[in-house]
C-alpha cells in the first residue's frame, strides 16, 4: 500500500500519536500542561532521564506541533502548542468515530470467497 493510499485522518494523526508513543514524552506533556513554560533541565530533574535524552524527546514533540519553544535569553521555555494540541484532540475523536461507524456496520474482508479448512478458494472454485 502506498503512502498516498493512506486516509487523510491517519496521515494527520500518526505523526502525533508517533510522538506521544513513548511514556517519557507522555510524562512530558503531562509537566508542561501543569507549569506555563519550564526549561528542559528543570524536566530533566523531574525525570529519571538524562538532559540530552529529555532534549531528543522534546525535539520529537516539537516536531509534532504538540509543543513549542521560546527563547528567554540563554534558556528555551517549552511549553504545550495549544493549537497543535487541539487538533490532535480533533484528529483522534476523528478516527474514534470514524473506528466505531465501521464497526457498526461490519463487513466481510473477503466477501467473494470462502474458507474451506485451511485453504482460501474462491466463490468460483467451489
Amino acid at each position: 500500500m502506498e503512502t498516498n493510499d493512506y486516509q487523510k485522518i491517519t496521515k494527520n494523526l500518526a505523526p502525533m500519536l508517533n510522538a506521544l508513543s513513548h511514556p517519557a514524552r507522555l510524562q512530558i506533556m503531562l509537566h508542561l500542561a501543569k507549569y506555563n513554560g519550564c526549561q528542559a533541565r528543570s524536566i530533566s530533574e523531574r525525570l529519571p532521564l538524562a538532559k540530552s535524552t529529555v532534549s531528543e524527546h522534546l525535539s520529537k514533540l516539537k516536531e509534532a506541533g504538540l509543543i513549542t519553544c521560546d527563547l528567554d535569553g540563554t534558556c528555551s521555555n517549552y511549553r504545550l502548542n495549544d493549537a497543535g494540541f487541539e487538533l490532535l484532540k480533533i484528529f483522534f475523536t476523528e478516527f474514534i468515530d470514524l473506528v466505531e461507524q465501521q464497526r457498526a456496520e461490519p463487513q466481510k474482508c473477503c466477501p467473494a470467497a470462502k474458507l474451506k479448512g485451511d485453504t482460501l478458494l474462491h466463490v468460483t472454485e467451489l
